[in-house]
């Protein structure tokens, strides 16, 4: 039981040591040029990410959450907003991208640096909470066979009716 929080929380470690290796790529105020090697590593670094939402995010909102829920009602109002920003996070990876697909120029870089530092500010005030506010609940609520569907589900990805990938 405790390995399968240990993993959620030892995946959200591997993505914010991730977001500190964007922050690193974040153009200057728009003052760096993002050419063809920087967006093709930012493209490299935001597919991690997107990964993440086909095994791992999929797993907290088809299994965790509403075990959660279904163990206390009241946690509804925690998850809720955690779902929305689950939400969020997959329109800002999307919005990246394309923004990374237009044509090199100033205005797109300076883009590029905004978007880019919204979502890793939403990503870690997102998995802040998670932590406080729904592993260590899960922990104390979830009971052993709540906590195995929840660890089959991080190790399966995504199902068909989730719709696969993130858009």
């Amino acid at each position: 039981m405790d390995e399968t929080f240990e993993r959620i929380r030892s995946e959200h470690r591997r993505v914010l040591e991730r977001a500190a290796g964007l922050e690193a790529m974040l153009p200057g105020g728009g003052a760096r040029h993002v050419g063809a090697a920087e967006t093709t590593a930012l493209l490299e670094a935001l597919a991690l990410f997107q990964g993440q939402f086909v095994t791992h995010v999929a797993a907290e909102d088809g299994a965790l959450f509403p075990a959660l829920v279904e163990a206390l009602p009241e946690t509804r109002q925690t998850v809720v907003p955690l779902q929305a920003e689950h939400a969020e996070l997959r329109d800002m990876l999307a919005r990246l991208t394309a923004t990374l697909a237009e044509p090199a120029r100033a205005d797109r870089d300076e883009q590029i640096a905004v978007q880019l530092r919204d979502f890793i500010d939403l990503l870690r005030i997102h998995l802040r909470k998670e932590e406080a506010l729904v592993i260590r609940v899960a922990e104390q609520l979830l009971r052993p066979r709540e906590v195995q569907a929840l660890a089959e589900r991080m190790s399966q990805g995504p199902r068909p009716e989730r719709g696969g990938a993130p858009a």
